[in-house]
């Protein structure tokens, strides 16, 4: 249950219900999770939510599809596999292939490695920093080196997930790639605007434990 033992979660409201069934419609799923229903409890969370997915994940400079595969990486590492299953439907509902959801959240699972490791070059104490940087980050990333599908969206989704997990080092790196590769400054800003919500939407989908 998504409400403390003994205890009956509060009816939804109307305009509460309207939300999470205008979710299902625009992002053509199957279902709603159970956390949404408890964060539905309050009007104005669900109903910003439901904006904000709707405008930042909809056609701009970058299109659709690749908006919910970033959305789709930043809810893999978000460790909510209910916020992963919704976007992963949403993203094949748009065009996307089972194997580039797959290879996205892959991407956004060895990006997350790096972003452990580097994180820490930011972290520890300035005087130790010197020796540290000295060694290499010997993991596996084939898809860094033979990207599964276009390059620029792998970096799209590396930029907003090692935003979403503060690893100032691997933000720097991959904009300077992105940016080489040709994705503009209102691209990456819609890919930033698309991996928050996303980030945010997992949040709420992970406010019921049961």
């Amino acid at each position: 249950m998504c409400s403390p033992e003994g205890n009956q979660m509060p009816a939804l409201s109307e305009r509460s219900q309207r939300a999470l069934a205008r979710l299902q419609e625009v992002f053509q799923v199957s279902w709603v999770p159970g956390g949404l229903r408890f964060f539905a409890v309050s009007e104005n969370g669900i109903n910003d939510l439901y904006m904000n997915l709707n405008r930042h994940l909809q056609e701009g400079k970058l299109s659709r599809k690749e908006k919910l595969l970033v959305a789709l990486g930043v809810a893999a590492v978000s460790g909510s596999s209910d916020a992963t299953r919704f976007l992963r439907e949403a993203a094949i509902a748009a065009g996307a292939s089972e194997a580039e959801a797959a290879e996205t959240v892959a991407a956004a699972i060895a990006c997350s490695i790096y972003n452990g490791y580097y994180k820490f070059r930011s972290l520890v104490p300035e005087e130790f920093a010197p020796a540290f940087a000295e060694f290499k980050a010997s993991f596996n990333a084939t898809m860094f080196v033979k990207p599964p599908f276009d390059e620029k969206l792998v970096e799209a989704i590396c930029v907003a997930v090692s935003t979403v997990n503060n690893c100032k080092k691997c933000v720097e790196g991959h904009v300077a790639k992105a940016k080489s590769l040709g994705l503009s400054d209102e691209q990456i800003d819609e890919v930033l605007k698309a991996g928050t919500v996303a980030f945010g939407f997992a949040l709420a989908c992970g406010a019921c434990a049961g």
